[in-house]
């Protein structure tokens, strides 16, 4: 044994200054991850102006004309997050030389050992866009109500209809989807009837990333690990189908027992509530439900042939995209020649559509100015004059180069705002015939763009450095067959969600399962392995809010709502909740892979 313990020491890369430079920025960049900073970067700037005499600063004797010159320092708030941090990090790595531009940057975009970063994002933001259509079309809130006037006056059965309901709705769509659409409508419930809100927050968010697990799309986690080792559509179902239905349970029997006392027997519930009220576009709510079907199907059939998932889902995202915009140009245009005649009606109407879609077209506007999450309130009310001012004593002399100068400051100001103006025009002009479009586009997960990206170039960098095949090694030993690989890889990979995110850490595990180091296990603890990361990634968001982008999400959403489930109170919910989830999906996986072996 300790033969085979040196030879495969001495496959390890060794480690330099830039290893651990790497190490460091990665422990770094995850911090920013999970508790974003606001960073505040001075920087000065020259600036005239001119003088009133009389004043202390301009005695009388002095012309009016004179100018003086201030040096001030302006303060931009850098929002130092998962969408910037990591890019700040890369650059950082690029000038000290620790990373190479061709080999980690270009192999993090591109990907390698069977990762394909962009293919990932690709097929997140197609599902995410028929995902959310479906919800802005009013379906998972009709639902949502529906359940509640069914069964509302049970305190006890709402509870287990809202832990089944948001099961259903995160096998068919995702974990993310649920929470933007449950959270809202759990929180406007209690306030309705004086329940409290928490235990039916806590079951909703437990239940969804329970049931992310179920299919190939649940989670962008699934889609990393599955697509890494070539695992189909149908393939991944049938290996997760079971573990996923033992963990539901579990969890949904804990927290029924948790609840009794917090929950009441009765609620008083308005009999009032019209579900259908919240169906706000009917035929897109049909065309949406009918899209999401047959890409469900599609991807099943398609795993027989070897089509790669995003090819697939592509196209059915475009026809999502297709079909709202020609019923929202249907509807709009309608809407226009069905408008009264009246001028004074038409005047009020046209007045409060433009401002409600200039509004929407400038705070889009000045979203794209802002990618790097800066402060502009900030930038202006931080503004410090400082140093020593300096007159200008030979004004007759430069008096025209000022006035030149002035003249293409005033020509540059002027086309910046007729292009702020065309492009807020344009906005407004969107938002107004593709209502639905341009509501789906602003609830897009853009901030997986770069975090997605920028941490598959950090995790690159990792393996290159000799880290990844590190974790290789420590799990080649700690994991010699199937039972101890799948209950160790299960609770590390959960563990590990709380400490830097599952998405950074699915993608570090799923390099280190691939690894050739790893490779040495028997076919089936390969197998264990893999699947217990997939339930480590997902049950990992059922212990601390930082365990997931979606734990994240829900704290932001429940505290506009004013209900703040903090760290400590989440993590005393969960506590008992975790432990038993993994060990019943870990069990459960661990005979599946012993019986097919």
């Amino acid at each position: 044994m300790s033969d085979n313990t040196e030879t495969s020491t001495d496959e390890l890369p060794a480690l330099t200054w830039r290893s651990w430079m790497v190490l460091a920025t990665f422990i770094v960049v995850t911090g920013f991850v999970i508790y974003p900073l606001r960073i505040p970067l001075p920087y000065p700037v020259v600036g005239a102006r001119s003088q009133k005499p009389g004043t202390s600063e301009c005695p009388p004797m002095v012309p009016a004309q004179k100018k003086k010159y201030a040096l001030q320092w302006r303060v931009v708030r850098v929002h130092m997050d998962m969408k910037l941090a990591p890019w700040i990090a890369i650059l950082v790595l690029l000038a000290s030389t620790t990373i190479k531009f061709g080999s980690e940057v270009v192999h993090g975009f591109v990907g390698s050992d069977g990762i394909q970063p962009y293919a990932i994002v690709i097929l997140i933001f197609a599902l995410a866009y028929i995902c959310i259509s479906l919800d802005q079309s009013g379906l998972l809130s009709y639902i949502a109500m529906h359940v509640t006037k069914r069964w509302g006056r049970n305190g006890r059965l709402l509870l287990v209809c809202f832990y089944l309901l948001s099961t259903v709705m995160a096998v068919l769509t995702s974990n993310d989807v649920v929470v933007l659409c449950l959270t809202p409508i759990i929180c406007v419930f209690s306030d309705v009837t004086g329940a409290d809100a928490e235990p039916f927050l806590i079951a909703m968010f437990v239940s969804a990333n329970t049931a992310s697990m179920a299919l190939y799309i649940g989670n962008p986690t699934n889609i990393i690990a599955s697509q890494a080792n070539g695992i189909a559509f149908l393939q991944y179902s049938a290996w997760m189908v079971l573990p996923f239905l033992g963990a539901v349970v579990a969890g949904g029997a804990i927290l029924y027992v948790q609840c009794l006392s917090k929950v009441p027997r009765s609620i008083e519930i308005d009999l009032g509530i019209r579900p259908r009220s919240m169906l706000v576009r009917p035929r897109q709510a049909i065309f949406g439900a009918v899209i999401l079907a047959l890409c469900l199907v599609t991807l099943s059939v398609s795993s027989f042939f070897g089509v790669a998932v995003w090819i697939v889902t592509l196209p059915f995202g475009g026809a999502m995209l297709v079909g709202d915009a020609i019923v929202d140009l249907y509807l709009t245009r309608r809407s226009a020649v069905e408008t009264p005649t009246d001028a004074d009606t038409d005047t009020e109407t046209a007045a409060a559509a433009a401002a409600i879609s200039a509004s929407d077209a400038i705070n889009m506007l000045h979203a794209a100015e802002s990618p790097d999450g800066t402060d502009e309130k900030h930038t202006s009310s931080q503004s410090m004059a400082i140093g020593t001012e300096i007159q200008d004593t030979a004004e007759n002399r430069h008096g025209l180069s000022e006035q030149t100068s002035t003249a293409k400051e005033t020509a540059h100001d002027g086309k910046r705002y007729r292009l702020k103006a065309f492009a807020v025009r344009v906005l407004s002009v969107i938002v107004r015939r593709l209502p639905t479009v341009a509501a789906v586009f602003s609830r897009l997960p853009y901030n997986i763009v770069p975090f997605s990206i920028g941490m598959f170039i950090l995790v690159e960098s990792l393996s290159e450095q000799g880290w990844t095949p590190r974790l290789s090694w420590l799990l080649k030993h700690m994991c010699p067959s199937v039972a101890p690989a799948v209950f160790i890889v299960g609770v590390v990979s959960a563990l590990a969600c709380n400490i830097m995110n599952n998405l950074p850490m699915t993608i570090i595990f799923t390099r280190a399962l691939k690894y050739q180091i790893f490779g040495q296990v028997s076919a089936p603890t390969r197998r264990g392995a893999l699947f217990a990361l997939i339930i480590g990634s997902n049950l990992g968001a059922n212990f601390t809010l930082v365990g997931s982008l979606a734990g994240l999400m829900f704290q932001g959403i429940a505290r506009q709502k004013k209900r703040d489930i903090g760290y400590f109170r989440f993590l005393r919910w969960c506590l008992p909740i975790l432990p038993v989830q993994l060990a019943v999906a870990c069990a459960i996986l661990t005979a599946e892979v012993i019986i097919m072996k």
